[in-house]
């Protein structure tokens, strides 16, 4: 039997590494020394290469990690801010393992994050016709020591939004939550778990909203139930689209590829279906920013019929282990990561600050009007001993000694089993 086999996930990630890179809070930020609005520097094209090759590197390393069958959906721009927030506050080898993870190359902090504020700068408001937003925000717990530069960095950098929090507290959460509801539209509803781990001490959070029409809407009435091939004998029937006409149109030994453009055309989906003798992993394989780059380059006009389905799913992976075997260990590491740019060490009664989780999840919906897309990411900042107001409810058998000072007699030991009161 012909074998159908999908890479529309991928395309939809390509969507938002190429896409997803725009802001609508960016009014009240001065740009930074050194940047031209509306001109791309030779560290801004490096950056936004590093974010292409960071997130095929992540892809690649989220399928690996997931079952053949299963969907996946990503947006590394989102992951790339939050740890680009998160950079800021590292140092030591700490930075370098985030730097060579992050694909930063041979750029200086101050020059990424001019990068990040200029490309945000330059792609707002970009296409009309497309709803973009990107949010970033720190919450930090009462009382954490917190660095002001590191604040100031991602307020000016990132438009962070900074909250200082009774993370006890356990309407915290849902704050938190109403933050990421807010800023994806309601199609991502939380991303804190109450209550919060009393371990924790500070969130990084960005969150990214696109949704756009097609330049060429499908016609509804050609929508019909046809089979998906889920594997090379095995079907289920599912909502195609068609149409008929001009697209950007590649196809090579691995795959064919269309490119369906939004709005006035400043952004697309490409969609790649691999060949009939290339699975779906074969095809991962082969992106990276070198295939990419030539890819992109080869488009040309051609009629086109297409099929396409209907998809819509949400998706959430904790990127630990990912991020760790991509080469972040130390930064997860309790007592060896360096976070001493984002908090006053000296103020921490020897207690050390490491990631303790870096969370995404996010939303997909594609039909005949367009597409509709969501993600947030969160790092969890956690500390190794948090001194908090202890409680001691002595509800269970235990010991006590009576003892001198001066010498430190143990006088009377005892052990109570049962608190019984004898007369």
């Amino acid at each position: 039997m012909h074998r159908v086999k999908n890479l529309f996930l991928t395309a939809l990630w390509i969507l938002l590494i190429s896409a997803c890179s725009k802001s609508t809070t960016s009014d009240n930020i001065e740009p930074p020394p050194n940047n031209v609005p509306g001109v791309i520097t030779a560290s801004d094209k490096s950056l936004i290469e590093s974010t292409n090759n960071f997130g095929f590197k992540l892809f690649r390393e989220i399928s690996a990690s997931e079952d053949i069958g299963d969907n996946i959906f990503i947006s590394p721009l989102s992951v790339s801010f939050a740890l680009g927030m998160t950079y800021n506050g590292a140092g030591g080898d700490t930075r370098e393992a985030m730097a060579a993870t992050l694909e930063y190359a041979s750029l200086t902090v101050d020059e990424i994050n001019q990068s990040y504020r200029q490309v945000i700068d330059l792609l707002t408001d970009l296409d009309p016709y497309v709803a973009m937003q990107i949010a970033n925000s720190i919450w930090h717990r009462t009382g954490l020591p917190v660095e002001p530069t590191f604040i100031q960095v991602n307020q000016d950098y990132f438009d962070a939004l900074v909250r200082e929090m009774d993370f006890l507290d356990p309407g915290t959460a849902d704050t938190i939550n109403n933050w990421v509801n807010d800023n994806t539209e309601g199609k991502i509803d939380k991303i804190v778990e109450p209550p919060i781990d009393p371990d924790m001490v500070m969130f990084l959070i960005n969150a990214v909203y696109f949704k756009a029409g097609w330049t060429l809407p499908f016609d509804v009435s050609l929508t019909q139930d046809m089979p998906f091939y889920l594997a090379e004998d095995q079907y289920e029937y599912r909502p195609f689209m068609m149409t008929d006409t001009n697209f950007l149109y590649l196809e090579n030994d691995l795959f064919q590829a269309i490119d369906l453009p939004y709005g006035d055309e400043k952004f697309s989906m490409t969609v790649f279906l691999p060949r009939d003798s290339v699975t779906v992993d074969d095809l991962i394989a082969e992106f990276t920013a070198e295939n990419w780059a030539e890819w992109t380059d080869s488009f040309i006009e051609r009629n086109v019929t297409l099929l396409l389905p209907k998809f819509k799913f949400r998706y959430k992976k904790e990127l630990n282990g990912v991020l760790e075997a991509m080469g972040m260990q130390i930064a997860f590491d309790p007592l060896g990561a360096d976070f001493g740019n984002m908090v006053d060490m000296t103020q921490m009664g020897g207690n050390n600050l490491y990631i303790s989780t870096v969370l995404h999840k996010s939303f997909v919906q594609v039909d005949e009007e367009g597409t509709e897309a969501a993600a947030v990411t969160m790092v969890g900042v956690g500390v190794t001993a948090i001194p908090v107001d202890p409680v001691m409810v002595v509800n269970r058998p235990f010991l006590f000694v009576i003892r001198e000072h001066e010498t430190e007699s143990a006088l009377f030991i005892g052990k109570v089993a049962d608190p019984i009161w004898e007369e």
